[in-house]
């Protein structure tokens, strides 16, 4: 019997570190754009997305706890497994570690990640409902990791802050003598007034002003 709860532990666990690899991919590949699109259109799949979109830092922290608890569930079993199973055999049971240790890397990492990274678009949102259910567990237990280690190790990288001066200067120092295009000029001035604002520059801000939407140049 605890072989067989060990076997279960492994494949879960296998499968938890594929989703968080995978789903970490499509994250950061699907398009901004038409997720935000397909949000607006009322898709329930993409409206997960881009809320997941919307804090991306806190989105990756929660992947990164979650596929390091999977792996290290996956170790602990793996080799827990292998004692029970190759008692007295040293060599058979570092022929297993090596052997879990390559499906790990390949079905949890390698292969999760050449999969989403093929159709981030379709397989991201696809993968919209596990992310629901997991992002209730790793989203707070990465919150609380994450105030964790900023409490003992703060930040100590200045802040600079972005004015409009800056932003002159940097456009006057330019030398390869290319202007900004209209869009760019709109974008630019855009996040300016947000800034100004002291309102958050996200992209469904930048790009409700680009549209012409009322918001909050109203």
């Amino acid at each position: 019997m605890s072989m067989v709860l060990l076997a279960l532990a492994m494949l879960v666990s296998l499968v938890a570190a594929a989703f968080c690899a995978g789903a970490e991919t499509g994250f950061l590949s699907v398009s901004r754009g038409r997720i935000l699109h397909m949000a607006r259109q009322g898709g329930a799949h993409a409206k997960i997305v881009q809320r997941a979109l919307s804090d991306l830092p806190r989105t990756m922290t929660a992947l990164l706890v979650g596929n390091n608890l999977a792996a290290v569930s996956y170790s602990s079993a793996s080799a827990e497994l292998s004692a029970v199973v190759f008692a007295g055999a040293p060599v058979v049971q570092a022929a297993w570690g090596a052997a879990a240790a390559l499906a790990m890397i390949c079905l949890g990492e390698f292969l999760p990640k050449l999969f989403l990274s093929a159709r981030p678009l379709s397989r991201t949102l696809a993968l919209a409902p596990f992310w629901r259910v997991m992002s209730r567990v790793l989203v707070p237990l990465g919150s609380v990791l994450q105030s964790a280690i900023s409490r003992f190790l703060p930040r100590r990288e200045p802040k600079v802050r972005m004015t409009p001066q800056t932003v002159l200067r940097i456009l006057e120092d330019r030398k390869d003598g290319v202007k900004l295009t209209d869009f760019e000029s709109a974008l630019v001035g855009r996040i300016m007034v947000l800034r100004a604002r002291g309102s958050a520059v996200t992209p469904e801000s930048l790009l409700a002003a680009l549209d012409g939407e009322p918001g909050e140049d109203s």
